[in-house]
């Protein structure tokens, strides 16, 4: 019993040191588990997400923040709409991951990805509840 106690107190000691290690705007976005039907085009995000009611809701979101950066999809302005899909294609949404084929300045292309952080769904809406 003792080492199984020592075990979930070292547990929960490196948990809490990894979460004051982590930006408090770094939110990992959760609405991939109560919406369905999640997809991209261009920088809005769609999916069906479910309601307080049981019912479900077709809601959207446009992304912010995320552009292309040589071949590399990052979060630079999260103040601003997102303008990545103007130099990458082959866009897609895996699990909580933004992928993309993006455009570099020497004229190749770059698979990339970001996650998208902060997005929830609140009652059947998509919504940004912290900074992406």
């Amino acid at each position: 019993m003792k080492r199984n106690l020592f075990g979930v107190i070292v547990l929960l000691a490196t948990s809490t040191l990894v979460g004051i290690n982590s930006p408090a705007s770094a939110t990992s976005s959760s609405y991939q588990k109560s919406c369905n039907n999640i997809s991209v085009f261009g920088n809005i995000l769609s999916a069906d997400c479910s309601r307080v009611n049981g019912s479900f809701k077709k809601t959207s979101i446009v992304l912010q923040g995320i552009e292309n950066i040589d071949g590399t999809l990052k979060v630079t302005d999260p103040g601003k709409v997102s303008n990545y899909h103007l130099t990458c294609r082959h866009i897609r949404i895996r699990g909580n991951y933004l992928k993309a084929a993006c455009n570099r300045r020497n004229g190749t292309t770059m698979w990339t990805s970001v996650v998208l952080q902060g997005i929830e769904n609140i009652n059947g809406v998509l919504k940004y509840t912290s900074s992406p």
